[in-house]
């Protein structure tokens, strides 16, 4: 499905906040990520590679900010990029975790969220699933 001008909008809020930065215990903001509420409400999130594991990808920091700031659990659409590295920055597809975390969170997602996985292109959540559960469909 094409990009509407919404969805351009999220690209470049998600580049305005990426940028890889060096800490005591590894790297933040590689990936950043936005995502807009069915409600309308915006928010962003940055990836923390950590020593030993621990950290999580920009996807997951985007929804952990939504349930600490609203009540909102329903996702309209959902972007990550990278930290520009290659000589542009480009829309990263979401990892299986962040592609099941978006469903846990709220099982309407994988009808309703779409996932940004082009500067052209948008597909449902569930078209990034290897098996629609419980016999769910796109109809």
């Amino acid at each position: 499905m094409k990009l509407t001008e919404q969805d351009h909008e999220l690209i470049e809020r998600a580049i305005s906040i990426v940028g890889q930065r060096k800490v005591s215990g590894g790297v933040i903001g590689e990936a950043a990520a936005t995502l807009l509420t069915r409600d309308g409400l915006v928010f962003d999130g940055i990836s923390l590679a950590l020593w030993c594991d621990i950290g999580f990808c920009a996807e997951h920091s985007a929804v952990a900010n939504m349930v600490s700031h609203c009540s909102e659990t329903r996702i309209k659409s959902i972007v990550a990029v990278d930290d520009g590295s290659a000589e542009e920055i480009k829309i990263l597809w979401p990892c299986g975790r962040c592609r099941q975390l978006l469903e846990w969170i709220d099982e309407r997602n994988l009808i309703e969220t779409f996932v940004i996985i082009s500067t052209t292109e948008k597909v449902r959540l569930i078209e990034l699933l290897p098996q629609p559960p419980n016999g769910q469909s796109l109809k």
